[in-house]
C-alpha cells in the first residue's frame, strides 16, 4: 500500500495518455499533420510554388503548393502510410513512398528535388584563347548625351512607378508587414495581384496576407525595374554629337557605328519580307556589310568608308534585286519590292547571356526569376510558334569556368532548369570574359535561319578586358551577329560606367538592337548610373523582355487588304513620341496613355490594318483604354498632332 499523499506516477502517466488520445480523437485537440520543406538538391535553395501531392495506395488524397520559403503543410491528416510526390517545372518528379503519419503528431518530411532528370545539353568551357585575326575597324569617333529630362521623369518615385508599371487606378491600399504599403488589383481570372511598395508579388485569389519576396535567396519575378532606349530611333541626336563626350570611348573600343544605310523589303501585297539577305557594296564590288531583314522587313547596313557605297544587293529564295546609289538613313529609307510569297510561320530563337561573376551577386537571384517568368510568358503568347530558348552564363579567364551553356532547344524546361542551377562567383578584377561569351553564343549555337527573330539578351555589370585581341574579337562578333541576323539587346546592371555603356550601345546599334538597363526604382542591388538617353518609361524587367521579344517576333499577317503604312523616319518626331507613355505594356486588359501635351487624335490598329479604336481631341493627362476583348498580338497606336505623328507599339498579352 502506498502512503497517503504519495502520487502514483505510472498511473498518472497512463491516465494522461488516455486523456490526450480521447481529446485528439474526439475534440481534435491534437492535430495530425504533415509538413516540411522542398529544396534544390544541388544548391539547397528552397523551391517556391512546387506542387506537393499526398497519395494513399496510389489515390490522390490532397494537394498543396510550397510557400515563399519552400514550406508545405497538410493539416488534419488521417494517420496512416502515404506517398508524397513533388513536381516543379524543370525538375524531375520526386516520389517518397512509405511515409508514416502518426496520430496526434506534427509529422515532418523534407524533400530534395533535382533537375538531373532533365536533359540540359549543358556545355562547360574552362579555357579559351582569342584568335589573332586581322580585321578593319568599323569607324572612329562617337558620343551621345544624357538628357536632363530624365531627372524630371514623373516615375522617379517607386510609389508612382506602380501606376506606370501596373496601370493601377483607384487602388485599394492596405498596410502589410513592417508597414509596407500593399496595393491590390483583381484580374479577370479571379486571382489577385499584390503590389508591395510598388512591386508586384504573386497572389492567390482571395489571399489575405503576402510574404515579403526579398527574404531569401529564391525570389519572385516582377521586382527588378528597367528602361530601354533605341539610339536607332533617335539617330539625329546620335549623329549630331558624334565628335564630343563619347569620343574617347569610341577610340578605346574602336567601335563607332556612323555611316548608316537602311533598307526595307516588302512583297507585292505590302507585307514585310523577313530574312532577305542584304549586302552593302562599294564601287569595287567589296561587301561592306551583310545582314538579314527582320520581322518588319528592315535591315541596317554600315560602312567604314568615307566614300558613298555603290549599291545594296538583295537576295531571297532565288529572287534578287538591286538598289543603286543608296541614300543614307537621314535622307531616306531605301525600299524594294520582291515577288515573294507571304510568310505566315512565326518562330524565334532567344538566347540569354548572363554575367555570373561575384559582382552580380546582388541581382542574379532576381534576374533568374525575371528570366524564367519572361520565357514562360513568351511561350504562352506564341501558341503554335517554334520557340527555342537557350542560355549561357560566363565568368572570367582565371575562374573555375569560363562559360556554362544550355543549347538552343524547343524544350523550355531545359533552359529554365539550367538557369535555376546557376549562381554568382569568381571574377574580382572588374572586367570579365564578355568577348568569349558573345563568340560562343554566336558561333556555337545552331541559329534558325528561318526564324522571324534571333535575339541575344546580354546581361552584365562589367566590360570585357581592353586588349587589341579582345577588341578584334568583339568586332568579329558584331559582324557575325549581323551576318546571321542576330539582334543583340544588352541589359546593363549595377556598377557599369560610361565606357561600358558606350560599348553596349555600339553593340546594340550595329546589330539593329536597342539598349536596356536596370534602374534604381526597385531598390535592389547596387547603384545604377543614369542612362545616356532621353525620357524613357520605367517598366518591370520581365515585362520589358516580353515586350521586346514579342515586338521582334510577331509579323503582320499577309492579306489582300493593304496594311497600314507606318510613318517613315522623316515623318516621325522623336520629341513628340517622348510626350507619350503607354502603360502597362504588355497589357492584358485596361491600359493607359499618359500624354504630356494635347493631341488631335489617336488611331489604334492591329497589324492587319483593321481599325480597332479611334479617339479625337485628347487633352494632356491620362486616358484609359481597354484591351479586354482584343486578340493577343501587336497593335500600333498612332498619335496625331497637326502634320506630325508619333507611333507607339502595344503588346496585348494572353492571360494564364
Amino acid at each position: 500500500m502506498l502512503p497517503v499523499g504519495h502520487i502514483n506516477l505510472k498511473a498518472m502517466k497512463t491516465t494522461l495518455l488516455l486523456l490526450a488520445a480521447w481529446l485528439c480523437g474526439a475534440a481534435a485537440f491534437c492535430q495530425t499533420s504533415l509538413s516540411g520543406k522542398v529544396v534544390d538538391a544541388e544548391s539547397g535553395e528552397p523551391i517556391l510554388f512546387a506542387s506537393v501531392a499526398l497519395y494513399t495506395n496510389g489515390a490522390l488524397t490532397a494537394g498543396t503548393e510550397t510557400d515563399f520559403d519552400g514550406n508545405y503543410s497538410f493539416s488534419n491528416v488521417n494517420p496512416g502510410t502515404y506517398e508524397v510526390e513533388v513536381s516543379y517545372v524543370g525538375y524531375a518528379k520526386r516520389r517518397v513512398d512509405g511515409v508514416e503519419v502518426t496520430a496526434g503528431k506534427a509529422n515532418s518530411l523534407d524533400i530534395e528535388i533535382s533537375s538531373a532528370g532533365v536533359v540540359l545539353q549543358e556545355v562547360v568551357v574552362t579555357d579559351y584563347k582569342v584568335p589573332l585575326v586581322e580585321q578593319d575597324n568599323l569607324t572612329s569617333g562617337g558620343m551621345i548625351i544624357t538628357s536632363d529630362q530624365i531627372r524630371n521623369l514623373p516615375t522617379r518615385n517607386i510609389k508612382s512607378l506602380a501606376a506606370t508599371t501596373a496601370g493601377l487606378s483607384g487602388r485599394k491600399k492596405n498596410k502589410g508587414r513592417e508597414g509596407k504599403e500593399i496595393s491590390i488589383r483583381s484580374s479577370r481570372s479571379g486571382a489577385t495581384d499584390y503590389y508591395i511598395d510598388g512591386v508586384r508579388v504573386r497572389g492567390e485569389g482571395g489571399a489575405a496576407t503576402v510574404s515579403a519576396a526579398r527574404s531569401g535567396p529564391t525570389v519572385l519575378a516582377g521586382q527588378l525595374t528597367a528602361g530601354e532606349w533605341s539610339d536607332l530611333d533617335n539617330w539625329a541626336t546620335w549623329t549630331e554629337l558624334l565628335e564630343e563626350d563619347f569620343l574617347p570611348f569610341a577610340q578605346i573600343w574602336e567601335l563607332a557605328p556612323k555611316n548608316r544605310y537602311s533598307v526595307e523589303v516588302k512583297n507585292k501585297k505590302g507585307a514585310p519580307v523577313a530574312n532577305c539577305r542584304a549586302r552593302l557594296k562599294n564601287s569595287t564590288g567589296k561587301i561592306l556589310w551583310s545582314t538579314l531583314t527582320d520581322n518588319n522587313g528592315r535591315a541596317e547596313l554600315w560602312s567604314a568608308e568615307a566614300a558613298p557605297p555603290q549599291a545594296i544587293e538583295l537576295e531571297y529564295e532565288g529572287l534578287k534585286a538591286r538598289i543603286d546609289q543608296p541614300r543614307p538613313y537621314l535622307e531616306a529609307i531605301n525600299q524594294s519590292r520582291l515577288t515573294a510569297e507571304c510568310q505566315e510561320n512565326q518562330s524565334a530563337d532567344v538566347f540569354l547571356v548572363v554575367d555570373a561573376t561575384s559582382s552580380m551577386s546582388d541581382e542574379i537571384h532576381y534576374l533568374k526569376a525575371e528570366l524564367e517568368d519572361a520565357m514562360l510568358r513568351v511561350e504562352r503568347n506564341l501558341p503554335g510558334a517554334e520557340l527555342r530558348t537557350g542560355a549561357l552564363f560566363y565568368r572570367d579567364h582565371q575562374d573555375d569556368y569560363l562559360t556554362r551553356s544550355s543549347a538552343l532547344s524547343p524544350i523550355l524546361d531545359s533552359t529554365l532548369a539550367f538557369i535555376h542551377r546557376q549562381s554568382a562567383g569568381g571574377g574580382g578584377d572588374g572586367p570579365e570574359a564578355v568577348e568569349v561569351a558573345l563568340k560562343e553564343a554566336l558561333e556555337k549555337q545552331d541559329w534558325n535561319p528561318q526564324a522571324s527573330a534571333r535575339l541575344i539578351f546580354l546581361i552584365l555589370d562589367a566590360p570585357p578586358h581592353q586588349t587589341p585581341e579582345i577588341r578584334q574579337s568583339l568586332q568579329q562578333s558584331i559582324q557575325k551577329a549581323a551576318e546571321i541576323g542576330v539582334r543583340i539587346i544588352p541589359v546593363a546592371g549595377s556598377g557599369i560606367d560610361k565606357s561600358t555603356e558606350y560599348l553596349m550601345k555600339a553593340l546594340a546599334i550595329s546589330t539593329n538592337g536597342s539598349y536596356a538597363f536596370l534602374t534604381n526604382h526597385s531598390g535592389i542591388g547596387g547603384g545604377h548610373i543614369e542612362p545616356t538617353a532621353g525620357p524613357y518609361d520605367v517598366l518591370l524587367l520581365n515585362d520589358l523582355m516580353v515586350k521586346l521579344i514579342l515586338e521582334n517576333v510577331i509579323m503582320p499577317p499577309c492579306s489582300e487588304e493593304k496594311s497600314p503604312e507606318v510613318p517613315s523616319a522623316d515623318q516621325l518626331n522623336p520629341a513628340l513620341l517622348a510626350q507619350v507613355k503607354c502603360f502597362p505594356n504588355p497589357a492584358t486588359g485596361p491600359f493607359y496613355l499618359r500624354l504630356e501635351q494635347d493631341f488631335d487624335r489617336v488611331v489604334i490598329r492591329n497589324l492587319e490594318g483593321k481599325l480597332i479604336q479611334e479617339k479625337e481631341k485628347l487633352k494632356k493627362g491620362d486616358h484609359e483604354f481597354n484591351a479586354d476583348n482584343w486578340a493577343p498580338g501587336l497593335y500600333l497606336l498612332e498619335l496625331h498632332k497637326g502634320d506630325e505623328v508619333a507611333v507607339e507599339k502595344l503588346v496585348v498579352e494572353r492571360t494564364p
